[in-house]
């Protein structure tokens, strides 16, 4: 299994000029359909932009999960 491994260049004078690429195979799922989404990009060096303001963040958002801690009332 594949150690995970992120590289970034962070601008800290203007974060949304940052950049970063992430090591393909993190699954450890070989047949999983997105296992092998980042190898193309890894493979040619291809970084993808950090979104750091939340309104670029909201227009660059394609699904939202929600996770809603549900309480069981538990009796004897």
């Amino acid at each position: 299994m594949q150690d995970a491994c992120l590289r970034m260049i962070v601008d800290l004078g203007n974060l949304d000029k940052s950049l970063a690429i992430h090591t393909p195979g993190q699954s450890g799922q070989a047949f999983h359909q997105h296992y092998a989404d980042m190898v193309e990009p890894w493979h040619t060096i291809e970084y993808h932009p950090i979104l750091w303001d939340s309104k670029t963040v909201k227009g660059n958002t394609a699904k939202t999960l929600k996770l809603i801690r549900t309480y069981a009332l538990v009796t004897e």
